[in-house]
């Protein structure tokens, strides 16, 4: 097996050294979709980041392609139910509960990004650096005593729940399948955003879950609620999120993903960047709660293990 890893800047050197064992491994780091459609002729295993999106059309071009191999829980980047109709099988994070415990990045990022929200701290290091001393200029809220509601308390959300614990937050939440007796339960997720202060988005981007922040749930939210959402860009309205902050019904807005953020043209276009280039108070990240050296590496590792259990030396 011929196996091409595409974006192999800072790749764990354990996970490729066990590739190597069995298989001839190509490392490469791709800058565009053209170069990688190039080579994907005579390449039986794709492992791949989020610097690209695999379509039906790119796929096409890998004939010989058995297998793709992602470190990610979302697959929103692969065209799945294409590559499985030909055989293809996809191996990912997903459904990995148990190692994903273990794995801290993306609810530390939801904090990073709430904490620089509430603390102003990307504005008032802009004006610092333009020379500026503004003290008065940049006066934020304290968590203490807030209320946080939490949509979706899987794996991200009992760690987000976690983190909000040691800050002294009221945690709520909303969610079909999981229980506890640790946090107030909301019987729907407009009660939940009608209660609390902060939201914070941990839902799987799926069919169901298409725009489940609809602008009708939205509405729900209080002048002083602040939306969070380090899940996937298609699960909420930006449109009706944008609209919201502009109209100063919502306090503000923290993202690390947006909807079609592989295409360059469209982000061009996304309502949120919008608000970023007015100076509204919103911060967007590009998709790195999950990009840390320590977790990145953890996960290639574990998707190869995985991939070695599957296939057959």
């Amino acid at each position: 097996m011929k196996i091409l890893i595409t974006e192999s800047g800072d790749f764990s050197p354990k996970a490729i050294a066990e590739l190597q064992k069995h298989f001839e491994v190509i490392p490469h780091d791709f800058t565009s979709l053209e170069e990688l459609t190039a080579s994907i002729a005579d390449v039986d295993v794709l492992f791949v980041r989020l610097r690209f999106k695999l379509t039906q059309e790119i796929l096409e071009k890998a004939p010989k392609l058995q297998y793709i191999l992602t470190a990610t829980t979302g697959l929103d980047h692969i065209d799945v139910d294409y590559f499985e109709s030909r055989g293809g099988t996809v191996i990912s994070l997903k459904g990995e509960v148990d190692f994903l415990g273990s794995i801290p990045s993306t609810a530390e990022h939801t904090w990073a990004l709430l904490l620089a929200l509430l603390k102003k701290i990307p504005t008032a290091f802009v004006d610092v650096k333009e020379g500026n001393w503004n003290r008065d200029h940049f006066k934020g809220n304290n968590l203490r005593g807030k209320k946080i509601g939490i949509l979706g308390l899987g794996r991200v959300g009992k760690q987000v729940a976690h983190f909000a614990e040691a800050f002294g937050l009221e945690i709520g939440y909303f969610d079909v399948a999981s229980q506890t007796n640790n946090y107030k339960s909301f019987s729907s997720p407009e009660a939940l955003f009608s209660w609390a202060n902060i939201i914070s988005i941990h839902i799987p981007y799926n069919i169901e879950n298409e725009n489940f922040v609809s602008e009708n749930l939205l509405q729900h939210c209080t002048s002083n609620t602040v939306l969070l959402n380090t899940s996937r860009g298609n699960v909420w309205d930006e449109k009706a999120v944008a609209n919201l902050l502009k109209q100063g019904k919502i306090k503000g807005i923290a993202t690390d993903v947006l909807q079609d953020e592989f295409n360059k043209k469209q982000l061009k276009k996304n309502p949120l960047i919008d608000l970023a280039t007015e100076e509204y108070n919103i911060i967007i990240t590009p998709h790195i709660a999950g990009a840390t050296y320590e977790s990145m590496a953890m996960t290639e590792e574990f998707i190869v293990s995985q991939f070695l259990k599957t296939t057959t030396l």
